[in-house]
């Protein structure tokens, strides 16, 4: 069993590493610790070192010891030490994210950022939190391969690496320590949509909806043949290789799913597949009869390219195969995107003006 630290200045949130601790021979037991003197604190847990630690973000602490230096020493140590590198989450309540945010630098020391809400009440953050630390020691394992170390991490055959072999991703073999590569990763390839795709997508793709009899089977289906992505980091986060699955599509309709309408995807893949799939209906358009592209990033349901627009992002994409954040038609009209934490690009302006008054309707 692999064991975690989960260090917290209150007493009172110490049953937070119970819900961060997963049972079972490989799962994860998190340690609760009060914090003392920085770097006492910092030799003490490299002396170990654990498997997992999470740190308590607060913008007021009432000690020297805040997460960020403490992060610092320790991803120092690590990077140092690579064999004996392990994950760093922080872990904040829900009114102390925006001072998180706000702070660049703290960005490059943590993997992940959870809320004490989402741990409390989502018990899929456990596997999240085990799935780092397989996903680490599966890097280490592998850290002395000299040669496309990036394919074995992604778990990619020969013959497809040259599909994946972007220049970004092939630099992750210069990364010095485990820690780089694990943030790359899920930032750029687990945490936004392109090279894989999450499964809001993969439905939109395939353009059935969420309410499917059968999706679970397909799902099944798509898994028995290899789609499924099972890299590093897999088994917290979800995820479908977007060339395995146009493969998968072009074998089983003998053309791209991305040329038919969602009625026309759903009726081939229940006559080759024996399912009973349902078509997604377009939020806009309101019927099934629809070019479905990729899933809105304020709803979530499946959206078409010319019915969407592009959703601001305050810092320009570092790599190109990532898609850019989209916001369907029907969020603009409605304004729920701004609920769900996006705002429209400037230059989609006169698109949104004109949805305002009425006029893509005519």
């Amino acid at each position: 069993m692999y064991q975690g630290l989960f260090i917290d200045d209150q007493e009172a949130d110490k049953d937070f590493a119970s819900l961060m601790s997963t049972p079972g021979k490989k799962g994860l037991t998190v340690k609760f610790q009060q914090p003392t003197e920085l770097m006492t604190l910092a030799n003490h847990i490299v002396e170990s070192p654990p498997a997992f630690v999470v740190l308590n973000y607060r913008q007021e602490m009432p000690y020297a010891y805040k997460a960020e230096p403490l992060a610092q020493l320790l991803r120092s140590y690590s990077s140092e030490n690579v064999t004996q590198d392990f994950p760093i989450v922080l872990l904040s309540h829900e009114e102390d994210i925006s001072g998180f945010l706000n702070n660049v630098t703290a960005h490059n020391l943590f993997d992940c950022l959870f809320t004490k809400q989402e741990v409390a009440g989502v018990p899929e953050h456990r596997q999240k939190m085990l799935s780092l630390v397989k996903g680490y020691r599966r890097m280490i394992k592998k850290w002395r391969k000299k040669s496309e170390r990036w394919a074995t991490f992604f778990g990619l055959n020969e013959e497809e690496r040259v599909v994946v072999a972007y220049q970004a991703i092939r630099e992750l073999d210069k990364l010095n320590a485990p820690h780089q590569v694990a943030q790359q990763i899920l930032r750029y390839v687990i945490g936004r949509q392109g090279i894989l795709l999450d499964k809001d997508n993969v439905l939109a793709r395939i353009g059935i909806t969420k309410e499917s009899k059968d999706v679970d089977t397909l799902f099944d289906v798509l898994k028995q043949a290899k789609v499924i992505y099972n890299g590093v980091f897999s088994e917290g986060w979800p995820r479908w290789w977007r060339h395995r699955l146009e493969d998968w599509e072009k074998q089983v309709c003998e053309e791209s799913l991305g040329n038919l309408t969602a009625q026309e995807r759903v009726a081939c893949l229940n006559d080759k597949l024996g399912l009973k799939l349902s078509p997604a209906k377009s939020r806009w358009q309101e019927h099934t009869d629809a070019l479905f592209a990729y899933a809105c990033d304020s709803c979530h349901q499946p959206t078409e390219q010319q019915f969407s627009v592009l959703a601001y992002e305050p810092e320009s994409l570092p790599h190109s195969f990532i898609q850019r954040k989209h916001i369907c038609w029907k969020c603009v009209e409605t304004g729920e995107f701004v609920e769900n934490g996006l705002a429209i690009d400037d230059g989609e302006r006169f698109v949104v003006e004109m949805i305002h008054k009425g006029e893509m309707r005519d």
